[in-house]
């Protein structure tokens, strides 16, 4: 049961999520991907649920916008350390409650953090804590705006990092994002992405490795690209 290290890339907003949606298709039995990336373009993604007519209320119109496969509200990409995670059906932590495999994810890129002594915090579940739940927000969601259970913050509640994901019969993908505005300049990046990957590795007891297996498979890939790019897709609901 391994991690496998995909190298680190930048595509545009509907090629980035194609292969990941392309990887969840084909993540090997037993097996996790990890692959951090970049953009070539400014992009914003929106949750597979939000709506299009509400996303354009908040999202200028010269920034590429693009309908994401997993839950979540908006994301401001031009400034952020984008991840994806997939998991195969048949790992142990894919049988995870959600809630908690996501905890073990955010637990990851705090100790990553830690590292580099930049002290994080968890958000609470206000209903869990018997806490009055915040007021809805007007407006579409945006992940930097509206933190969420077990979302990572600073030790005065300013939101770090974010993640959503989507579930389905071949595994879990979890597409995380951490606003680097929200971390010291000295954050040393290449550092970090060594160390996030390895401690999701212990977390989820899986063996890193650097095998690519050909992955995504570039057949699926095509196809999931023309899906992101299209119209219909980006303004289904």
């Amino acid at each position: 049961m391994s991690l496998i290290l995909l190298p680190e890339n930048a595509h545009d907003a509907a090629t980035n999520m194609a292969i990941d949606a392309s990887l969840l298709d084909s993540v090997p039995e037993k097996s996790a991907v990890f692959r951090h990336y970049g953009w070539t373009e400014p992009a914003i993604t929106f949750g597979y649920t939000q709506r299009i007519r509400e996303v354009r209320t908040v999202v200028p119109e010269t920034i590429r916008l693009c309908r994401r496969l997993t839950g979540g509200g908006i994301v401001d990409h031009r400034n952020d350390w984008t991840y994806a995670l997939i998991l195969h059906a048949q790992l142990e932590a894919a049988q995870l409650p959600a809630t908690e495999l996501y905890e073990k994810v955010h637990q990851s890129v705090q100790n990553a953090l830690a590292d580099q002594t930049i002290t994080t915090r968890l958000a609470p579940c206000p209903r869990a804590c018997g806490q009055t739940p915040p007021p809805k927000p007007v407006g579409p969601s945006q992940c930097f705006v509206q933190p969420t259970a077990n979302d990572i913050l600073q030790p005065d509640g300013r939101k770090i990092a974010g993640a959503a994901m989507k579930r389905t019969r071949q595994g879990i993908l979890i597409q995380g994002s951490i606003d680097l505005s929200a971390l010291p300049e000295t954050l040393d990046a290449p550092t970090f992405s060594r160390a996030f990957p390895a401690a999701l590795a212990e977390r989820l007891q899986l063996k890193l490795s650097k095998d690519r297996k050909q992955l995504p498979n570039q057949q699926s890939l095509q196809a999931k690209y023309n899906q992101f790019m299209s119209a219909e897709w980006t303004a289904r609901r």
